[in-house]
C-alpha cells in the first residue's frame, strides 16, 4: 500500500468550490483538467460527481458544509 496521502470529500469540495467562482469562459476547461488529473488521488473519486460539483450542480452530498 503506497504511504501517498489521500485526498479526502472535504478537499474536493473546496477545488469544486474554487472552480465554479472561476470565468466562465475557463471554467468547463479547468474542471475537466482537475478531474481527470485528480482521479488517481482517492479510488473512490468520481469525475462525473466532482465535475457537477465544479460547473454548479452538485448533489447534496456534495455540497460544500460550513
Amino acid at each position: 500500500m503506497s504511504n501517498k496521502p489521500l485526498f479526502q470529500h472535504r478537499h474536493y469540495c473546496k477545488i469544486a468550490e474554487i472552480i465554479n467562482n472561476l470565468a466562465p469562459d475557463v471554467r468547463d476547461r479547468v474542471a475537466d483538467h482537475f478531474a481527470i488529473n485528480l482521479h488517481s488521488s482517492n479510488p473512490l473519486f468520481s469525475e462525473e460527481r466532482f465535475r457537477a460539483a465544479a460547473l454548479g450542480n452538485p448533489s447534496g452530498r456534495d455540497k460544500v458544509r460550513s
